[in-house]
């Protein structure tokens, strides 16, 4: 291998940089840099661009000692054509059939969905979110190899408030960029929260929606609990940052949250009832404070890098 050569291609389709589009890339790129060039692929909708992308890459191929991609669907397809060592991050969204509201849209995501299945088997290396995730891949490719690499989150930025909120009027958070994206089930937690101040009146649904990243830890330290009502995740970003600044959560059977609300006394996962929901978040509220940042303390982004970087080190 030449000395001081770039010899991994990342291949991705987000638009710009952090707060644009795939921030959880950019930031990792920064710090891999040195190693590592960025492919975009654009234009997944028209089949001419796809073939002029999937020429493009197979040629780069042959510069580049390992291409990963950072999403499945047509990003992974394309990738998992190329001629060197090639492994894919699935994200969730590229794993999971999410709602849809028209059928064009469902059309969309299965074919997407369909992408990323069809070519796992072509990865030497598969990287998921969750643990969960993980139990999924290797049941649809047995003896493929997975491993669980958790985007990490800024824990020098999200962090308790040195003045705790002490609210009168007890706030459960919902956050969403878009709350009528069907995955979130704003509806669910609309039902979830009426239940809920039947037996807790003093309480009030605040909804987070494309605020500033810069806003939202200050944003947060102002919540009591937060109620997630997704459909899937791969891993909740809003999860880990809500705990890193010592609020607990309710949520749906997602992910892996499930076996980290077992490790508290404040935290809850149950089916998406209403009526288990609001029951939840009332045992929340009224639950005593605990240390929950010790539960998100790996995920940073020097741990995320280290297990990165073992994988490369794999196959160089």
């Amino acid at each position: 291998m030449e000395e001081n050569r770039k010899n991994i291609l990342w291949v991705h389709s987000s638009p710009g940089g952090v707060g644009v589009g795939g921030g959880w890339m950019y930031t990792q790129y920064q710090s891999v840099k040195d190693r590592v060039d960025l492919y975009h692929v654009d234009n997944l909708k028209n089949p001419f661009v796809l073939l002029r992308h999937l020429l493009k890459l197979r040629v780069l191929a042959k510069k580049y000692d390992i291409a990963h991609a950072q999403y499945g669907s047509a990003v992974g397809f394309l990738t998992s054509l190329m001629g060197c060592t090639r492994i894919l991050s699935l994200k969730g969204s590229d794993w999971y059939v999410s709602p849809s509201t028209s059928l064009l849209e469902k059309l969309r995501i299965l074919m997407g969905i369909q992408m990323t299945r069809i070519s796992l088997k072509r990865f030497h290396h598969i990287i998921v979110m969750s643990d969960a995730m993980k139990k999924e891949v290797l049941k649809s490719v047995p003896g493929a190899e997975v491993e669980t690499i958790t985007d990490p989150i800024d824990l020098d930025k999200f962090k308790p408030s040195r003045i705790p909120a002490e609210n009168k009027v007890k706030k459960v958070l919902f956050a969403a960029v878009h709350l009528d994206n069907p995955v979130k089930r704003f509806s669910l937690a609309q039902r979830s929260f009426e239940l809920l101040r039947k037996k807790l009146p003093n309480t009030e649904l605040v909804t987070m929606s494309r605020i500033p990243h810069s806003e939202v830890c200050n944003f947060m330290n102002g919540m009591d609990v937060l109620l997630l009502t997704s459909t899937h995740e791969g891993w909740p970003n809003v999860v880990k940052e809500m705990l890193a600044c010592n609020k607990p959560f309710v949520s749906t059977q997602v992910s892996d949250l499930e076996a980290y609300a077992a490790r508290t006394k404040n935290c809850f996962v149950c089916n998406d009832s209403p009526q288990e929901l609001a029951d939840a978040l009332y045992k929340s509220l009224r639950a005593p404070e605990e240390d929950l940042r010790r539960l998100v303390r790996d995920f940073n982004l020097d741990e995320s890098l280290s297990a990165l970087k073992k994988i490369y080190d794999k196959y160089l």
